[in-house]
């Protein structure tokens, strides 16, 4: 007579719950069922932290960029005040994503740091090369003081973010090894 031996577990992965069930040894797995409101895929975005060791140094690039970007609001707002106003709303956003990132370094913390950090850096980038939109004076100074640590503080943050991102995605699709069941 064949013994049949099943044992049931539920595992969280980046993308949410894993059921898996052994039944003779054989692993069969089904994404979990929604157990209710805020479970998934989607939920685990905003609220799993990574914990990542890498969320301190993309934290004090952050920092770095905000200074950086205090010392030309009045001018901007002067000259310019589209880029002012903008100078202010990224000082804002590097501060709020120093304390998300300190509270919890969810995915979408981490998307969000990668978006708004490569933004800033391509604006960077536009404001030396074609210009923006009512202000040329920018074109061809790459070596201003407050410009050269944004930009290096940008792009480190950028790919930092992206580094984290590609990792912990690459781990959660990666099946994790089920020991066989003994019977």
């Amino acid at each position: 007579m064949s013994q049949h031996v099943s044992l049931k577990s539920a595992v969280a992965t980046g993308y949410g719950r894993q059921e898996t069930e052994w039944v003779g040894g054989v692993v069969m797995s089904s994404p979990a069922v929604s157990r209710g409101p805020g479970s998934g895929p989607v939920h685990d975005f905003f609220t799993i932290a990574l914990r990542s060791g890498w969320r301190w140094l993309a934290m004090s690039m952050l920092l770095v960029s905000a200074l950086a970007h205090t010392t030309v609001v009045a001018p901007g707002l002067a000259e310019t005040t589209y880029m002012g106003v903008l100078f202010i709303g990224l000082i804002l956003a590097d501060l709020m994503l120093i304390a998300a990132l300190w509270i919890r370094d969810s995915p979408a913390m981490w998307t969000l740091t990668a978006i708004i950090t490569g933004l800033a850096f391509l604006a960077y980038v536009l404001s030396r090369t074609v210009g923006l939109p009512q202000s040329s004076g920018y074109i061809g100074d790459w070596v201003s003081g407050p410009g050269l640590a944004s930009i290096a503080s940008e792009a480190v943050s950028c790919i930092v973010a992206l580094w984290v991102l590609t990792r912990h995605f690459t781990r959660a699709r990666q099946p994790s090894h089920v020991p066989p069941v003994s019977g």
